[in-house]
């Protein structure tokens, strides 16, 4: 007995019309892979296991002044302390991770073979650098943002008021904010430094970031330079969230 032909023949795989959507899908989820490896490789690198300690010894060291603060004045702002924590991790933690992400990552993806792998999952070497940037974007953005959240709700615990704890949680969540541009501004000018420089991508950050900060100091505004205006941006951060402005 033969099978009744059938009037209206399926479609072929290729041509269903949920492909596209599941192409999409595939391509986010191969992208955000991708992601996750370069910030795993650039915490990997010396600078950035370099930067992720000194963040670590910066918490720990800011954690044990609100402590002595709290025993020896009882119920007081730390804002000041969150703000010299918020500059002290933008560049002692986050200047080497920088420095990593600076170092002509590329070069390093293609001997480690993360160009390919990454072109066997569909992203091209374009969408790399996107991804690079993006790597070290979140990097420097954690290494900032994070012990700065942690320091404040500490400072939260140790205010000795309902009042004063709000107040160091509304300034704990601008300085997570002063992060947040931090690493967007940090990370995208050290990846765009070590495309274009290569091995002296590091150079060029470093040129790019102290020699206009100096010209801009001798001209008096330092804020037409990228440390002035993260330093600029902080101060507004401060006033926002009704902390001191240093």
């Amino acid at each position: 007995m033969t099978r009744p032909h059938d009037p209206e023949p399926r479609d072929a795989p290729s041509k269903r019309p949920d492909d596209p959507t599941r192409r999409r899908v595939a391509a986010r989820i191969a992208l955000r892979a991708a992601v996750a490896l370069g910030c795993a490789r650039l915490r990997g690198a010396r600078g950035g296991r370099l930067g992720l300690a000194m963040a670590a010894l910066l918490s720990l060291g800011y954690g044990v002044m609100a402590l002595v603060l709290r025993l020896d004045d009882g119920t007081t702002s730390l804002e000041g302390l969150l703000g010299s924590a918020a500059s002290g991790l933008a560049w002692v933690a986050a200047g080497p991770i920088a420095l990593a992400a600076a170092h002509d990552r590329p070069a390093a993806d293609r001997r480690d073979g993360i160009e390919a792998l990454a072109a066997a999952r569909g992203i091209s070497r374009t969408s790399l650098h996107g991804v690079r940037s993006l790597a070290a974007m979140l990097e420097i953005a954690r290494v900032v943002a994070l012990p700065l959240a942690a320091l404040s709700a500490l400072a939260a615990l140790l205010s000795g008021s309902v009042l004063l704890a709000l107040q160091h949680l509304a300034y704990g969540a601008a300085l997570a904010l002063f992060g947040a541009v931090s690493g967007v501004t940090l990370g995208g000018l050290a990846a765009a430094s070590g495309r274009v420089a290569g091995a002296r991508g590091r150079a060029l950050f470093l040129v790019l970031t102290l020699v206009p900060w100096a010209l801009a100091d001798l001209a008096g505004d330092s804020r037409w330079s990228i440390p002035g205006a993260l330093g600029a941006f902080l101060s507004f951060a401060a006033r926002s969230a009704g902390g001191p402005v240093g």
